[in-house]
């Protein structure tokens, strides 16, 4: 009999049926092939960007599933969610990630006067600053609700000992940062994502669904990579290699890769992760140590 405490055994997610939204690129597509690569049945990929979508799945043909959709979209939302209700009738795992950064405060100095701040802030339309809540914060709410009777199906088929069904947000370590430079809109739409998740683990007690949320720090991705450049201090070596940042900017001295997502995902969706529920867990390689910050 195996030991249930070795690698294989505890991090096992032989058969999982997950759904990752924005799982075409960045650390969605992270996400997608780590479950893919160690067992997962089906991995659904969610995103607006059909070409992406089909890159992204094609070195796992009949693993990881393109589904082209858009999660601002309440009908799109259901017609994804019927596709994976008629085709498996469960899911075991949501990875609700698709999210936008938003306008932020660029060209703004830390001694900038009110009059300055006001000036430069109020050329972002309200339609703009609304549309990164509409993705990061309301989107990844229906995007549960589209969901919630399939996770409690998977709850239905769930084997003795085996994990409950779960979502997992992807929020920010900016969530916790007093600092605004990424944008009042961005950190605050990323807390609001921490709060409807603990929100949701209380609600969920009696489902028997866990909520979890993952507070990502820099990686490389479409919507940061231009922003790490400029904070190397090694023109050499790669974003994600020790050694390309200084330690007081970065404690790790590099960005975050896909292994360091990888397994953190692994951890929650597997029986190591089994007794964790409305928890928050911060991946951020040290750098929520150098700001101003609430964690």
């Amino acid at each position: 009999m195996a030991s249930s405490v070795k690698c294989d055994t505890l991090f096992s997610v032989d058969g999982l049926v997950a759904v990752i939204t924005g799982g075409g690129s960045g650390l969605g597509l992270m996400m997608a092939t780590a479950l893919a690569e160690n067992g997962a049945s089906r991995v659904y990929i969610v995103g607006r960007r059909e070409d992406k979508l089909q890159e992204a799945a094609a070195p796992y043909p009949n693993i990881i599933v393109p589904l082209t959709g858009d999660i601002t979209s309440q009908d799109s939302l259901q017609a994804v969610a019927e596709h994976v209700r008629q085709e498996t009738g469960y899911i075991n795992l949501l990875v609700a990630n698709a999210g936008i950064a938003g306008p932020g405060l660029k060209g703004l100095s830390p001694r900038a006067t009110p009059t300055d701040f006001v000036r430069s802030a109020w050329t972002t339309p309200m339609a703009e600053f609304d549309a990164v809540y509409n993705l990061n914060c309301t989107a990844t709410y229906y995007t549960i609700l589209a969901f919630l009777e399939l996770l409690d199906m998977g709850n239905k088929r769930r084997l003795p000992g085996t994990p409950h069904a779960q979502v997992v947000a992807t929020s920010s370590m900016v969530a916790f940062q007093r600092d605004p430079r990424y944008g009042f809109a961005y950190l605050s739409s990323k807390a609001a994502v921490i709060s409807m998740m603990k929100s949701f683990a209380t609600r969920g007690v009696s489902w028997g669904i866990r909520f979890n949320s993952i507070a990502p720090g820099l990686f490389p991705s479409d919507m940061s990579e231009s922003a790490l450049v400029p904070f190397k201090v090694s023109r050499e070596k790669d974003l994600t290699e020790e050694g390309a940042f200084a330690r007081s900017f970065l404690p790790a001295e590099r960005a975050g890769s896909k292994e360091d997502i990888a397994g953190v995902l692994l951890y929650l969706a597997s029986k190591a992760g089994a007794y964790v529920n409305g928890s928050v867990m911060l991946v951020d390689g040290g750098k929520i140590a150098t700001v101003p910050a609430t964690y």
